[in-house]
């Protein structure tokens, strides 16, 4: 957005933070919408156990609308974020007297909620995938039928459980970082946090593109 609009920039915590809570409600909502994507998928076979074939394609249009575009911009968030962050880089420094600001410590911690939000979204997509299996399973007993679940990229749910419970950590430790710098009086982006969080996602986004292959 920074660049889009070509507006001024600062190193001032804030504007940081700010720009970190946007790029996690961006990741929570594709997420969700990739998550939507797997269970539409998920739906298709139960909809045919059932022989509710006319609902079928509406929910394989959805599969294919909520994946791999999307997961294309799950791969693109990161590299937006980062080119925001050199932007903001590239802007004039603050003071230490603005750098010792109450307001940094509430947007702290609204940041910090900002990740505890996006990784519980995260991981409770990974528990509904792992119980929409374990219900497919069961229902296939109830109706002594076969229900494949080739197609319902077991494994997947774990993915969205350990990547869930990642954010909430990563969070908890940018946020702890901050306070500890502004007590001190400098505010530094926290870019081998951002490493570690990029590097992780990447190979979590590349798993889920394993699965789905």
């Amino acid at each position: 957005m920074l660049l889009l609009k070509k507006l001024p920039s600062v190193r001032e915590p804030r504007l940081y933070l700010s720009m970190e809570r946007t790029y996690l409600a961006y990741l929570k909502f594709l997420f969700i919408a990739f998550g939507t994507g797997i269970l539409s998928k998920k739906m298709t076979l139960l909809l045919a156990a059932l022989h509710f074939y006319g609902l079928v394609p509406f929910f394989q249009d959805l599969y294919r609308l909520l994946t791999w575009p999307v997961l294309v911009l799950l791969f693109m968030v990161f590299y937006f974020f980062v080119r925001d962050l050199r932007y903001i880089n590239h802007g004039d420094p603050v003071t230490s007297k603005e750098i010792q600001d109450p307001r940094i410590y509430f947007s702290a911690e609204r940041t910090f909620l900002s990740w505890i939000r996006t990784g519980i979204s995260i991981v409770i997509f990974g528990f509904v995938m792992e119980k929409f299996d374990f219900f497919l399973t069961k229902l296939a007993l109830m109706m002594h039928r076969v229900i494949s679940l080739q197609a319902s990229f077991s494994g997947m749910d774990v993915i969205f459980l350990i990547l869930g419970v990642f954010n909430i950590a990563v969070g908890l430790g940018g946020f702890l970082l901050t306070v500890k710098q502004v007590d001190q009086g400098a505010y530094h982006p926290h870019h081998k946090l951002y490493g570690f969080y990029g590097l992780v996602l990447f190979i979590c986004l590349s798993l889920l593109s394993f699965f789905m292959v």
